[in-house]
């Protein structure tokens, strides 16, 4: 093979992984500052980003001394508080305009501006990420470069002073099983037992008026145990591991769980094909029940949602069929090609 052969195979390389990462190197995610996992939305942006090569990590909290990781991705472990400061450091002079950093919580703006990136020329992309319109900061800091929301109206954060963006919550692929499937509605969580409680009582008032169907339920080991739910007949209990199997045997999900993960678990059930009955609690979940599901906003209305979409086989069907085109507006690499469009914009015009 020739040099010039090899030099343009080689570039051809370069050009396409460009094109994958829009030239980013390293994204820093900056969350909620709690103890739990982090939310749905965050965990997938990982995946996609870690998916093209980048490097994506999280700002370590200041102040913890805790010394255990934490049992969620390598991208959100806790170091104690010596390795946090190392972490930092080396983080502060790896950060560039190859960079960017996505922020979910305003209250730890002042942690992103103690890495010393506003002002520089070769300064990364800050970026936060708003979710809550009824979580509104009065203002942002000047380091920030944009807002980017998963809900479909942007009014809430308009008077900030920087462009406001949508751009929708990405979905994992979805396979559902062709052909009819028997009268099962699949309980899509992880739920708390408050939440497993909230479901049953749910799916009784439903089946009060349209009777014949059972609940799918997936526990783990220790929810198993100590649950009501294994002396019931029209219960069905499945390993935690079991969910898309549980859901493509499905006609129907009742999707209970944490307000942030509420549209992306809409969408899991709509993997599966899977109209959702849930709380329209988010402007995103909201929208997505609209195309796909039954929305509710009290307890009664949830049970009245059940039983309609357990009663109307002929609207299942359709809702079906929305649900695979609401999986190809939400595709999870198109969701990723535009979060990197937007920031390389963002970069692009700074020159």
């Amino acid at each position: 093979m020739s040099t010039m052969h090899l030099d343009l195979g080689i570039t051809q390389t370069i050009n396409r992984a460009t094109h994958v990462t829009r030239g980013f190197r390293r994204i820093v995610m900056v969350t909620a500052a709690g103890d739990g996992l982090p939310d749905r939305l965050v965990a997938d942006l990982t995946d996609n980003f870690s998916r093209r090569g980048i490097e994506v990590t999280q700002l370590a909290f200041t102040g913890s001394e805790d010394t255990t990781p934490s049992t969620s991705a390598p991208a959100f472990i806790k170091w104690p508080r010596r390795r946090q400061e190392k972490a930092r450091q080396n983080l502060d002079e790896g950060l560039d305009r190859q960079s960017a950093i996505i922020v979910t919580d305003s209250s730890r703006f002042d942690e992103v501006a103690d890495l010393r990136v506003t002002g520089r020329l070769d300064r990364p992309v800050v970026v936060f990420l708003a979710t809550d319109p009824d979580e509104v900061p009065d203002e942002l800091p000047q380091l920030v470069d944009l807002v980017v929301t998963p809900n479909p109206e942007t009014g809430p954060w308009e008077h900030l002073g920087v462009p406001v963006c949508s751009i929708g919550v990405p979905a994992t692929a979805g396979s559902p099983a062709p052909g009819e499937r028997p009268k099962r509605v699949a309980l899509v969580g992880p739920c708390t037992d408050a939440q497993l409680s909230d479901a049953l009582l749910t799916f009784d008032h439903a089946c009060q008026v349209v009777p014949g169907w059972s609940l799918e339920v997936c526990l783990d080991d220790e929810t198993r145990v100590r649950s009501a739910v294994a002396v019931r007949r029209d219960v069905g209990i499945h390993p935690a591991d079991a969910e898309s199997t549980v859901m493509n045997q499905s006609e129907l999900a009742l999707v209970l769980t944490r307000k942030e993960d509420l549209a992306s678990r809409i969408l899991d059930a709509a993997g599966a094909g899977l109209p959702a009955v849930a709380y329209a609690d988010t402007p995103a979940a909201a929208d997505l029940l609209s195309r796909c599901g039954y929305p509710a906003t009290t307890t009664e209305e949830l049970a009245s949602s059940l039983s309609q979409g357990m009663a109307d086989a002929p609207l299942r069907r359709i809702q079906r069929e929305s649900a695979a085109e609401v999986l190809a507006d939400h595709d999870g690499s198109t969701i990723g090609d535009a979060w990197l469009d937007l920031m390389f914009n963002v970069r692009r015009n700074r020159r």
